[in-house]
């Protein structure tokens, strides 16, 4: 019998570091996240840079041209000392929302604002709490567990007692969980379920809602009277999801709506919280 091969390690593990950062770091990552490039009031940057030595790795061997080109993402970051660096990822973190959900849970409403003031909430929240608001990694470098490790490896760095993330992905791309931080999945909201209803009613199924342009189309083929009550309350959602996000009134036009409807009606998000060791 052959024995088995032993499993090798990606030898380019070996040249990544993480780094404090800047607003150009994002700046330069921020076109390949599925998500606005506004990412609230900013607080921390880091980066992940891999530094090869010269055009080999670590160990000697060839870096594969992929990962040293400027294809998708890779940042040039200028000559080193051991060559020249490449951005291969960036977390962003910023200040959080004065109330959220899934925070009450987690943390048996220590930040609920009832009884205590606004002020005295949001300066208990800015004194306690950071978001991690991005997480980026080049195309070319994902794969290899690298978000994973850029998270467990800035959480301490941040410098709050606490550190939070929201991941509408969470339960297929559990990275959070994998850096450190504890899950807390969220219930469905009553508004979500409303309009789920309303869909089903009037016959747009999951399968109809995959993309803006299908959930268009089988709008626009219903008769009048569904149709009108479809349009009505993915409006009434779509207001309710973005002042619940933004703590504003928002008027989204249609194409926005659906897009909202597509991405975010059918997905199941997870809360996460970082704990400092030794804190309650």
């Amino acid at each position: 019998m052959t024995a088995p091969h032993p499993q090798r390690r990606c030898t380019l593990l070996a040249g990544i570091r993480v780094e404090r950062g800047a607003m150009a770091d994002w700046r330069a990552m921020a076109p390949l996240h599925y998500r606005s490039h506004h990412a609230g009031a900013i607080t921390d940057v880091f980066r992940m840079v891999y530094d090869p030595v010269g055009e080999q790795g670590q160990d000697g061997s060839k870096v594969p041209r992929s990962f040293r080109s400027g294809l998708d993402g890779d940042a040039r970051l200028g000559r080193s000392g051991l060559g020249e660096a490449i951005l291969v990822g960036v977390i962003v973190v910023s200040r959080s929302a004065l109330s959220l959900g899934g925070r009450d849970r987690a943390t048996g409403g220590r930040y609920r604002t009832a009884g205590m003031g606004r002020m005295a909430t949001a300066n208990l929240v800015n004194r306690e709490l950071r978001v991690i608001s991005r997480v980026v990694i080049a195309p070319n470098w994902r794969g290899l567990g690298l978000a994973s490790r850029l998270v467990a490896e800035t959480l301490p760095q941040v410098g709050t007692p606490y550190v939070e993330a929201m991941a509408a992905m969470g339960r297929v791309h559990p990275f959070f969980e994998r850096g450190g931080m504890t899950a807390y999945p969220q219930p469905p909201s009553r508004q979500g379920e409303r309009l789920r209803a309303c869909l089903e009613a009037v016959g747009i199924g999951r399968c109809d809602r995959r993309s803006a342009e299908a959930l268009g189309r089988a709008i626009d083929a219903l008769a009048a009277g569904p149709a009108r009550l479809a349009r009505r309350e993915i409006c009434r959602w779509a207001r309710s999801y973005l002042g619940a996000k933004n703590h504003r009134t928002n008027r989204p036009d249609r194409r926005r709506m659906l897009e909202l409807v597509a991405r975010h009606l059918d997905s199941t998000p997870v809360y996460y919280l970082w704990r400092r060791e030794n804190t309650p």
